[in-house]
């Protein structure tokens, strides 16, 4: 028999135990070799995510208090739905939930499935799909993804003079370039409509062989005409071909599908009896959904996920759509709103992916859309992906704004836009105060890093995301101010509000070898965002590309944006360090070293109206080459052109090496404006930099200016 004592003591010791056993962390885990019928234990553990998501859910809801780890061990799995998962699977407040891979291996999620019973039908080998695979859109082998069969490229045969019968479903075609081909529902032409920046993968409805005219079932982003603007000879090495059709199909590696007749063919890579073809089945891998309440001003999110070691392959390409168009960002370069991306968060808040992998897929890598909130995406790799690398893209313009306060960084990101040549490596989009940190970027085919707000701001069906805009939010709050009229247009000061693209953090990213494919596109580009944005000490170099335009740009309907103490180094095309269209502030850069493969537009480059207060100070310009210009001021929307006058410019410094009268012209021009009036034309004397060592040697003439060094060793994949 217990004494009074004793008894209490007891009951203490139990409540204890109760207590501590109601904080314990729980751990499960998931092995290719499981099986979900298991206990999920490490040694019978689960099969599937899936299963262990739901293990975790059921145990969460006996145990709220818990932290829960799902340890996934090393090997393939293959997805045949999305994993999906939704508030119920949130951690509880100063708790989370992580899966994670067990120890050092690599757990690598695909949905890849294996395609076998090849046959030799003459040059190609044929195989006959089962009726449980899904059409797809792109293919893999052991060695990667797989191109499509691609037709010899041609041009258009009516340019943007042309006049009667253009349209953007309407495509001239030269005599031989197209055929009414059995499988032509199948058939997809991809393109560059008229312009250098943008490339669409459209639908053929319909082929006239005999009067050269072709109509497609989705409209191009522009009409289908020569490329009125972009390099020289864009257009004589053509911009348009044809692909998915037996009559090209004649380079190795390539395939055609024939989703009809459920017949694959292939042309080996190494002309032998295909081994390890795989087909995607999804273009989603994963995704964290919250209840969207999307005409309402409260979402519910996920929170409290965390995602460590963990890779993503091998998902499809989703197919553009007639119905989104308006319901897309700027240019067409991504949906709104659409699971294009391996792994997507709809509707997520404090969600963390670190040192995970995604690679080798026909879409993006990761996307957060609509409600995005203090997510993380750090130490990763991202590459050899067919869209994006990173998409942010919030709701369109309105009050609600809840895409906001993510952090990406410390990331290795390269060649990206495999497929879609437009995709940015980051895209940033009516999504505000992120940090975009300590990213290494190269190989891209367009931009490295987008921040875009760009609207159509109407109502009338016209332009780049127009459907988009929450009209009864601004209405509410702005009242007729910012209301479209029929040529009525809204300043930015009025529009500003409603733009969720304000106070970014752009810095100490390293990029090179961007702009590889398209035109007229950048490094880092901002435009048509709120005020507030900064980008600062980025290291941007050896972006050699004929087609490269600026390193930094602010374009159209861009103000208030901050760049300062970035490095530019070896920018080829025409050779421009820093555009801006508009009140922007240009301090303490070096753009050094520009090397134009076309005469220079200027280092310096001031293209908008107007440019009232724009702040141009404390800059280092180093030359070599004689060609380069220091500044390019017009306007090329046909406005007046810009003036030194409306500008605060002064205490940079210029130097070129073998032109001590390189800056007179400029100098003159600018001072007899009021401005320029302290700068000076000395050498930096910088210590090294070849080496990358842009501090000064004692004495240096920027000290007087008050221009400060620019110290590397922070930017890039450093710790």
């Amino acid at each position: 028999m217990f004494t009074k004592g004793k008894s209490s003591a007891l009951i203490y010791f139990v409540l204890f135990l109760l207590t501590a056993a109601d904080i314990t962390a729980a751990t499960f885990f998931i092995s290719p070799s499981g099986d979900d019928g298991n206990s999920g234990t490490k040694s019978t553990p689960f099969a599937s995510l899936a299963r262990a998501r739901d293990a975790v859910r059921a145990r969460k809801s006996q145990f709220p208090k818990e932290t829960h780890t799902v340890f996934i061990r090393g090997g393939l799995y293959h997805l045949k739905e999305t994993v999906v998962f939704s508030p119920e699977d949130s951690a509880d407040d100063g708790h989370s939930i992580t899966y994670a891979a067990y120890k050092n291996e690599k757990p690598v999620f695909t949905s890849a499935v294996p395609v076998a019973n090849w046959k030799q039908e003459g040059k190609f080998w044929v195989a006959d799909l089962p009726e449980s695979v899904r059409p797809f859109r792109t293919l893999y082998d052991n060695a990667g993804r797989l191109p499509r069969a691609q037709g010899t490229p041609f041009s258009p045969t009516r340019d943007y003079k042309t006049g009667e019968g253009i349209d953007r479903f309407t495509l001239y075609f030269p005599q031989g370039a197209l055929k009414n081909w059995s499988n032509l529902d199948e058939v997809e032409i991809v393109i560059r409509p008229n312009y250098g920046w943008v490339l669409n993968v459209l639908p053929l409805e319909s082929v006239d062989e005999s009067t050269g005219i072709a109509h497609t079932r989705i409209p191009a982003s522009y009409p289908m005409l020569k490329v009125r603007w972009g390099l020289p000879d864009v257009n004589s090495n053509g911009t348009v071909w044809v692909e998915n059709v037996l009559d090209v199909l004649d380079q190795p590696g390539e395939w055609v599908l024939n989703s009809a007749t459920r017949k694959l063919y292939l042309l080996p890579r190494d002309g032998a009896k295909p081994q390890g073809i795989e087909a995607p089945q999804l273009t989603e891998l994963i995704r964290v959904e919250g209840r969207i309440d999307y005409d309402g001003p409260t979402d519910t999110p996920v929170r409290g996920l965390r995602f460590l070691g963990l890779a993503f392959t091998r998902g499809d390409r989703w197919p553009w759509e007639k119905e989104r168009i308006g319901s897309t960002l700027q240019h067409d370069w991504e949906m709104f709103d659409r699971p294009t991306a391996m792994v997507r968060l709809r509707g997520a808040e404090n969600i963390i992916f670190e040192k995970c992998h995604w690679f080798e897929s026909g879409g993006a890598g990761l996307r957060m859309d609509l409600h995005a909130r203090s997510n993380r995406v750090s130490d990763s790799i991202f590459e050899h992906l067919g869209g994006a690398g990173i998409l942010l893209a919030g709701y369109g313009p309105g009050t609600k704004d809840v895409n906001r306060q993510n952090e990406i960084f410390r990331n290795h990101i390269h060649d990206i836009g495999e497929i879609l040549w437009h995709a940015a490596a980051i895209s940033v989009w009516q999504s505000g105060e992120n940090r975009i940190a300590n990213n290494l970027i190269h190989d891209v085919n367009y931009t490295a890093i987008t921040v875009s707000g760009r609207i159509n701001w109407n109502r009338e069906g016209r332009g780049d995301g127009w459907r988009t805009i929450r009209w009864n939010e601004v209405e509410r709050a702005g009242g007729s101010a910012v209301m479209p009229e029929p040529g009525k247009r809204i300043e930015w000061t009025l529009r500003e509000p409603f733009l969720h693209g304000r106070s970014n953090i752009v810095e100490r990213n390293e990029i090179h070898d961007v702009m590889k494919k398209l035109w007229d596109g950048d490094a880092i580009y901002v435009s048509g965002t709120g005020r507030g944005n900064i980008v600062r000490e980025n290291f941007i170099h050896d972006c050699m590309s004929k087609n490269m335009c600026e390193a930094i740009r602010c374009d159209d309907d861009q103000h208030e944006t901050t760049i300062e103490r970035n490095v530019v180094l070896r920018n080829g095309g025409m050779g421009t360090g820093i555009a801006i269209k508009g009140k922007n502030f240009i301090i303490n850069n070096f753009v050094m070293d520009p090397v134009g493969c076309f005469q220079p537009r200027g280092i310096f480059s001031i293209e908008g109206i107007p440019v009232d207060g724009a702040v141009i100070q404390r800059n280092v310009q180093f030359v070599k080459d004689a060609r380069a210009r220091p500044f390019y001021l017009k306007n090329l929307v046909g406005a007046p052109d810009p003036h030194f006058s409306e500008t605060k410019t002064d205490f940079n410094l210029y130097w070129h090496v073998s032109d001590p009268k390189w800056a007179d012209k400029h100098l003159a021009t600018a001072r007899a404006e009021g401005a320029e009036t302290h700068s000076l034309v000395a050498d930096p004397t910088f210590r090294n930099p070849d080496a990358g060592d842009f501090r000064f040697k004692s004495g240096s003439p920027a000290s007087t200016l008050g221009i400060q060094p620019i110290d590397l060793r922070k930017v890039g994949l450093r710790k």
